[in-house]
């Protein structure tokens, strides 16, 4: 029998933890990825048919301890077979994103919005009581073969990986991996700070592991392993097997890059695809709680693997949805468990002609937009442009939003007037039909309005 693990690390306030619990109120929305951007100028090229069937992954917006503690009670207890998490360093800065609201040529000017400010040492205490029972619950909702991968740098990685072998044991620390990546920084008092830490912590012994590889080095290729090694020595068909010091993946470093979202600490997508193929199956159910910008979310889609992610931040959760969206992958749904949002005031227009034996062509367009709340000036006199997206619920009813339709600006780090403000398609005929339409803009606002389309003679808008 292995020695329980009897090293503990104290901080004032540790193990007096809130007990009680109460299930939140949620609102849904239910996504279907059918994304129209500007290249087809508003038309969507293909008969919509409506599909309201339940989707099996989640995105959830809220306060993570009430998320994972809304899963344990409705039966997730024991069914995750990884967790990745990228919380919080303690470094002690704001992390902000910048998006432009007109080109160079018009004299361009930016929208700042702050995504969440990060404490520094002086919230040690509480840093550390947040981490501890949130660890401590992801333990129940991880499997006998799953495992956790904590994702930190060189602030506060010391302190959570005593946490991490409190509640794992340090007898099931699978590996410490070390990311490397190049950037260019300022600091002439120190060493540039160019790696991250994984942690790597498996529930049981009996964990998932799939073996990873790297491609040979040429000279690898050209020499092989026979004339060190011997004849009985070949190179593996899929590389050589990956160590835990890994520098082949770069940060997202690039402003125009396809990858980058805008979003201050997002984690490059090959980044990801590795962690989850070494630790996963096809089918395995994968969870991030602090879930940023998306990433996990829609690597797991492209892997076959179910998931789970959440965010307490509006515009995480709103990148999130575009990034799923933009990658057309399948059918999620979007949990609010928050609440409150700032709102606004939507004017739409609709209308739609019968066109062949129950099918209709439908318009809808958006004819203004003023949210209740700019911060800040940038916007104020032109509000159209700070629309980040638009989706629509083509047969609205009052328990649950279907987005059946998302307008989405190709490149999000840009706030032209590419968006389309108009959409044409042709849906199922239905009498008496409500639509909906859903604004987000750059600033995580929610606006929803409905609108009856009326009918309209053969000259009116296609």
């Amino acid at each position: 029998m292995e020695k329980e693990n009897s090293v503990r690390l104290m901080w004032p306030g540790r193990g007096e933890y809130q007990t009680d619990y109460n299930r939140p109120e949620r609102a849904v929305t239910r996504v279907y990825p059918r994304p129209v951007m500007d290249g087809n100028g508003g038309l969507f090229p293909h008969p919509v048919t409506l599909s309201r069937d339940p989707a099996a992954n989640c995105l959830i917006q809220g306060e993570n301890l009430t998320v994972m503690n809304t899963l344990l009670q409705e039966g997730y207890a024991g069914k995750v077979d990884l967790i990745y998490i990228d919380p919080p360093y303690l470094s002690q800065g704001t992390y902000q994103s910048r998006v432009a609201v007109q080109e160079r040529e018009q004299g361009r000017k930016w929208v700042t919005r702050t995504v969440f400010k990060d404490a520094g040492y002086k919230d040690l205490d509480h840093y550390l009581d947040e981490a501890f029972q949130r660890l401590l619950l992801m333990k129940e909702l991880l499997s006998d073969q799953g495992s956790i991968v904590v994702h930190l740098d060189w602030h506060v990685s010391h302190y959570v990986r005593v946490l991490l072998d409190e509640i794992f044991s340090p007898q099931n620390l699978v590996n410490e991996i070390i990311w490397c990546y190049s950037g260019g920084t300022g600091s002439r008092r120190h060493f540039h700070r160019k790696h991250d830490n994984l942690y790597w912590y498996s529930k049981g012994r009996d964990y998932i592991f799939n073996p990873q590889y790297r491609e040979y080095s040429s000279g690898t290729l050209q020499r092989g392993l026979t004339k060190v090694k011997g004849d009985k020595y070949k190179l593996h068909s899929q590389g050589a097997l990956l160590q835990d010091w890994w520098t082949d993946i770069n940060k997202i470093l690039s402003p125009t890059a396809h990858e980058n979202l805008k979003f201050p600490t997002q984690k490059p997508v090959a980044l990801l695809k590795r962690i989850i193929a070494a630790a996963s199956n096809p089918e395995s159910l994968v969870a991030d709680f602090y879930c940023g910008s998306g990433t996990l979310a829609e690597v797991c889609d492209s892997m076959q693997r179910r998931w789970l992610a959440c965010d307490a931040q509006p515009l995480a959760i709103q990148t999130a949805q575009y990034r799923l969206v933009r990658s057309k992958a399948g059918p999620f749904e979007v949990y609010d468990l928050e609440g409150a949002k700032r709102t606004g005031r939507l004017s739409l227009e609709a209308s739609y002609r019968e066109t062949e034996p129950g099918r209709e062509d439908l318009f809808i367009g958006i004819g203004s937009y003023q949210p209740d709340d700019w911060p800040g000036e940038a916007l104020a006199t032109k509000p159209l442009s700070g629309i980040d997206f638009w989706e629509v619920d083509l047969d609205h009813r009052e328990d649950i939003f279907h987005s059946d339709i998302q307008v989405i600006r190709p490149r999000r780090n840009r706030l032209d007037d590419s968006l389309p403000l108009a959409l044409s398609l042709t849906v199922p005929r239905k009498a008496g039909r409500q639509v909906a339409v859903r604004v987000h803009d750059v600033f995580g606002t929610q606006c929803t309005g409905v609108v009856i389309p009326g009918p309209r003679d053969k000259t009116g808008p296609v």
